[in-house]
């Protein structure tokens, strides 16, 4: 019994440490193995980027062991590389750190683009401006999935650049 026991907490202690972030990206073409090549190869230019695999127009990139996932630096790559995201999916809260937020009156000015952003994903009530560490911290309502690369275009359209953003 005792044995069985300390094999199914070594089994659980190795299962996360085996456990890594990915995360997947649609991209707008994929068309033939040099869209592939050059896209993962886009990928695995990320510091934190482990691997990378294409299938159809999804692109998976699995976090080196440890390493955060960090969407701007993706989503930079995968421009570079000439395969825009179009589409990437966070089931929770994003962070997002906000390159020029000096101010209550800039935090107040991000509140308000943050009320007017579109979509009935976005859970705007309870998302948390953090002036002093330049922070939006931001998710989807309960259930659902929210697109963070629709998120970065609203908010850029707002006057708001994101510097990083984890998950």
């Amino acid at each position: 019994m005792m044995r069985t026991l300390w094999t199914a907490v070594l089994l659980a202690a190795c299962s996360s440490a085996l456990a890594t972030d990915s995360v997947k990206a649609t991209v707008g073409h994929m068309c033939c193995g040099g869209c592939k090549s050059a896209a993962i190869a886009g990928a695995k230019s990320i510091p934190w980027a482990d691997d990378a695999v294409v299938d159809g127009t999804v692109m998976t990139v699995t976090a080196k062991e440890g390493a955060r996932v960090e969407l701007i630096s993706l989503v930079e790559a995968m421009n570079k590389a000439g395969f825009p995201a179009r589409e990437i999916l966070a089931e929770g809260p994003v962070t997002l750190t906000i390159a020029h937020l000096c101010c209550p009156a800039c935090a107040n000015d991000l509140k308000t683009a943050v009320s007017n952003l579109r979509g009935q994903v976005i859970d705007k009530d309870n998302a948390k401006v953090d002036a002093a560490a330049k922070t939006l911290t931001i998710g989807p309502v309960a259930g659902r999935k929210m697109n963070v690369v629709a998120l970065l275009s609203q908010l850029g359209r707002a006057g708001f650049s994101a510097t990083s953003c984890t998950l």
